[in-house]
């Protein structure tokens, strides 16, 4: 079975994530991990994105400037759906190349995305499981995390349109507002709503 993890930005998803896996021994694919590497010195979506948005998201070691990046796609709707139109059809591809690989060896795969929907990889998963959070605690995350201004959590957050919508077409929804202890114990009723023979013996 291949599960779908997906939610806004700091909701909790590798959280999840890694409770599916350590409670069921799951395989976990991370797709942030898989956006890296397609932009990795060399890679050709690199190359399609600086010619796409300029020279200056080059840092002086060839490396993409995710931060200045991020600045710019998350204040401006238009450049976001810009770089999603590089990235996506990469990201479909590379991901189902993983699951294809992963579902050889493993009863359960998890695919962390917080693009499942909009990069269209929900057709790769039997289920979904969406990952809530209240946007306070998000954004206190995302500061926390990433280091950066509330205005610039803000902008993340705002960027992500549709959360609604995620959760009312998901199989699952798990609110990760509170204690991590609440969460696991959400991620284990799903865990025993699904298929018995998926669980460790």
């Amino acid at each position: 079975m291949i599960i779908g993890v997906t939610g806004g930005i700091a909701s909790g998803k590798s959280f999840v994530s890694s409770e599916l896996a350590r409670r069921s021994g799951a395989f976990v694919i991370d797709v942030d991990q898989i956006a890296r590497e397609l932009v990795e010195p060399g890679e050709p979506a690199l190359e399609t994105i600086i010619r796409e948005f300029g020279p200056e998201f080059r840092r002086d070691d060839g490396t993409l400037d995710r931060r200045a990046l991020g600045r710019l796609v998350f204040s401006d709707p238009d450049a976001l759906a810009r770089l999603n139109r590089i990235m996506f059809p990469r990201l479909r591809e590379a991901t189902q190349k993983q699951v294809r690989e992963a579902a050889r060896e493993h009863s359960l795969v998890v695919v962390d995305a917080a693009v499942l929907y909009e990069a269209g990889l929900d057709a790769l998963v039997d289920r979904v499981i969406c990952v809530t959070a209240n946007e306070e605690v998000r954004l206190e995350r995302i500061m926390a995390r990433d280091g950066l201004s509330r205005q610039e959590a803000l902008d993340r957050v705002k960027a992500q349109t549709g959360l609604e919508e995620q959760a009312r077409r998901a199989d699952f929804v798990v609110d990760n507002s509170g204690a991590p202890e609440a969460t696991a114990r959400q991620v284990e009723l799903i865990l025993d709503r699904l298929d018995s023979n998926l669980r460790r013996a």
